[in-house]
């Protein structure tokens, strides 16, 4: 064989099997391009019972436009599953009781050439029980917020201008995040007493960030307050808290760093959730807004425990004695015949005790759904 028919023949061969990679190549992608895809979020990601939870499709519409189907299936996926709503991208719904649910979204594309992409399930467990450091409950009206567009998935909120909410930092600067809205008013921000007003109002809600700096490289105390003013076109006047951030540190709204008003913390294995929030100042209180005809409150029982005060959509329904000669843990304190819809319970401290306790510090521990 003559040296040109070696070479024509190496070409002829590298030929075939470059034409055979690109026929490879053009099947792979032209299958990969052909599905939906059915990824999905939702918030809050630990919902309790009859707490309205969003569910929003993220995945990718090959051939528009797709259609849209959730169900949630028992923790063994038994049955057909049950509907959550009418169909779409994005559905709200609430559980009715605590436990495990498989929530699958199935897509479909517009002219079905595709089928439908394998549906995704993701498992959302649904608590009855809100503990104290949850976002949900507020310290002397500061209030948790979920909201996925915050650090974290919440922040928080207030409108008393009695409500301070604190943070001691070491740093030459320190940016205080809040979220903005519609019905939000005036926040006082101040640093080693040194105050400014921030306007939390925006026609659409969204973040504002606020850099004070300037300060000596030593230790700091910035505070944020709610002033009672608005701006003229907001229809509210409560500011937020959704984090500080100082340097590259970022201290969200849950940071045990940030101090609400006079509730404090403390830890015990004990505990549900294996934390409390105790006080002994007069007035102190603590709110759980809810949706239910019933919750009920655990505290704590003590040789030290003075008298609470139990309010449930503004009325006082009962007057809590925390005295016990031993200590007693996750002590319920029920109420029920609500109705259904949302309410509000509201624990204050009245600064008194019976004789036989040696204080007046009352103890909050989770508030129950049933």
């Amino acid at each position: 064989m003559d040296r040109k028919t070696v070479v024509l023949n190496r070409l002829l061969a590298i030929t075939a099997a470059l034409l055979l990679t690109a026929a490879a190549l053009v099947g792979s992608a032209g299958s990969a391009s052909a599905l939906p895809t059915a990824d999905f979020t939702f918030s809050p990601t630990q919902p309790t019972v009859r707490q309205p939870v969003t569910f929003r499709w993220t995945g990718t519409c090959d051939v528009e436009p797709c259609s849209f189907s959730w169900a949630w299936f028992p923790p063994d996926n038994s049955g057909n599953g049950t509907s959550m709503g009418p169909p779409g991208p994005t559905v709200t719904y609430a559980f009715a009781d605590a436990g495990l649910y498989h929530v699958r979204v199935r897509v479909t594309n517009g002219t079905s050439t595709h089928g439908q992409a394998p549906p995704v399930t993701k498992t959302v467990v649904v608590r009855d029980t809100v503990q104290d450091t949850d976002r949900e409950v507020g310290y002397n009206a500061w209030r948790g917020v979920s909201d996925i567009r915050a650090s974290v998935g919440g922040f928080r909120n207030a409108v008393a201008s009695t409500s301070v909410a604190a943070f001691p930092f070491t740093g030459t600067a320190v940016t205080y995040v809040a979220r903005t809205g519609p019905n939000l008013g005036i926040a006082a921000v101040s640093v080693d007493g040194v105050s400014r007003n921030v306007d939390l109002y925006q026609a659409t809600r969204g973040t504002k960030s606020v850099l004070v700096d300037g300060l000596t490289a030593a230790a700091h105390r910035v505070q944020v307050r709610a002033t009672g003013t608005k701006n003229p076109a907001s229809s509210g006047t409560g500011v937020t808290v959704d984090e500080f951030v100082v340097g590259a540190s970022r201290f969200d709204d849950r940071s045990t760093s940030i101090v609400y008003d006079r509730w404090t913390g403390a830890v015990s294995t004990r505990a549900s959730g294996g934390s409390v929030r105790n006080s002994s100042t007069a007035g102190a209180a603590t709110t759980f807004a809810f949706d239910g005809p019933s919750v009920t409150w655990l505290t704590f029982r003590g040789p030290g425990q003075g008298r609470s005060a139990v309010f449930i959509d503004g009325t006082r329904v009962a007057t809590v004695d925390g005295y016990a000669p031993a200590p007693t843990w996750q002590v319920p304190q029920a109420f029920g015949d609500l109705g259904t819809g949302h309410h509000t319970i509201r624990v204050v401290v009245l600064g008194q005790h019976n004789a036989a306790s040696t204080g007046n510090r009352v103890t909050s521990d989770a508030f129950v759904l049933r």
